[in-house]
């Protein structure tokens, strides 16, 4: 596939671009800073690449490289939600931004574009439950718009889907192709988080399902590798089995 991929400078954004070039994709990087993302890059990973210069708020400049360069998908990596719940972050408009620039790209190509976003796994859902785990554990509350949002869209409209990391540590500031990894392949569940621990202390009044989501929590740990190299496979395909689905994950030595 042809791939936009938004937010090449940040910290998943600079794991997705080598790991969609070991898939065999090609990649069109739409970054704020040419100069940060070059700096950032060997220059054998920086020639394989295209590369745009804008602002992810920027409807139109996001819409004009995804049809110049005839891409397929959209991967979107921009922005940063507020941890605090009453925190505000660009995050929102970023995201607005996007989407409506994929959906308006897939509308003059006659056909939904794929794309992923990024949120956290406060969008999953608590297993057995239809409470989102951010009703217990209040936190980076802006990912609760953005998925009301694409749940919103007409049908057809994007072929999204929502990776649900909890955090995400880097195993390594090598940029190189083909990527290696020394973790396993993600365990994956769609709308609720995969391998999940239930507890009796759910049934403590008012506050036990804020305990056993926080115990969960801890173990949700994986790499920004092992997400990057689950997106370059996914795009493998044009039809994915996430399609409008929120996607949890954990590595499997948890």
């Amino acid at each position: 596939m042809k791939i936009l991929l938004i937010g090449a400078t940040g910290n998943l954004g600079i794991r997705l671009l080598p790991s969609l070039l070991t898939h065999g994709h090609s990649v069109v990087a739409f970054v704020r800073s040419s100069q940060k993302l070059e700096s950032l890059l060997p220059a054998s990973v920086h020639c394989q690449i295209d590369v745009v210069q804008g602002n992810a708020t920027d409807v139109t400049a996001m819409k004009q490289a995804i049809l110049k360069y005839r891409c397929d998908a959209v991967v979107s990596t921009a922005g940063v939600a507020a941890l605090a719940p009453w925190g505000k972050s660009d995050l929102p408009v970023i995201f607005k931004a996007v989407v409506k620039a994929v959906q308006e790209a897939g509308t003059e190509k006659g056909r939904p574009l794929r794309a992923w976003f990024l949120a956290g796994l406060g969008v999953l859902y608590y297993p057995g439950t239809e409470s989102l785990l951010s009703d217990y554990v209040p936190i980076y509350l802006e990912h609760r718009q953005n998925i009301k949002l694409l749940k919103a869209l007409p049908p057809n409209a994007i072929d999204w889907s929502m990776l649900c990391p909890g955090t995400m540590t880097p195993e390594s500031s090598d940029i190189t192709v083909p990527t290696e990894s020394s973790h396993a392949r993600l365990v994956t569940n769609a709308e609720t988080p995969p391998a999940w621990r239930d507890s009796w202390m759910k049934y403590v009044p008012l506050i036990g399902k804020t305990l056993v989501s926080a115990m969960n929590a801890m173990r949700y740990e994986t790499t920004l590798e092992q997400n990057a190299d689950f997106i370059a496979r996914d795009l493998e395909s044009y039809e994915s089995r996430w399609s409008e689905k929120t996607v949890g994950m954990i590595d499997p030595s948890k």
